[in-house]
């Protein structure tokens, strides 16, 4: 039998940094990052396909990541761990979208 979603993906998003209001410097928030680990399906980019950023710029992704449709926002820049099969791959995402039949996340 088929399954849909085969591998797994762990992806940790940082808040934003705080900004103290009587100096003006910049802190991060610790203790409050949001973790989804998701069950997912991941096609590596064998063509060398590009993928607009949120900056605008086009970027060579490494995988496309399909996940069942989701409210949840994903920024660009959060850090992922992609595990399929025995491989393991880790970086930073580049994009993401939610769709109206399913979620897409590009590493």
């Amino acid at each position: 039998m088929v399954e849909q979603y085969p591998d797994n993906i762990v992806i940790t998003v940082h808040p934003d940094p705080v900004q103290d209001e009587s100096t003006g410097e910049y802190s991060a928030v610790t203790g409050s990052d949001a973790v989804y680990t998701l069950s997912c399906r991941a096609e590596m980019n064998s063509y060398g396909n590009k993928v607009r950023g949120m900056d605008g710029a086009e970027y060579i992704y490494s995988h496309v990541v399909y996940l069942p449709q989701m409210d949840t926002v994903i920024p660009p820049d959060a850090e992922y761990v992609l595990t399929k099969g025995a491989m393991t791959f880790s970086g930073r995402v580049i994009n993401a979208s939610n769709g109206q039949l399913n979620s897409r996340i590009w590493l």
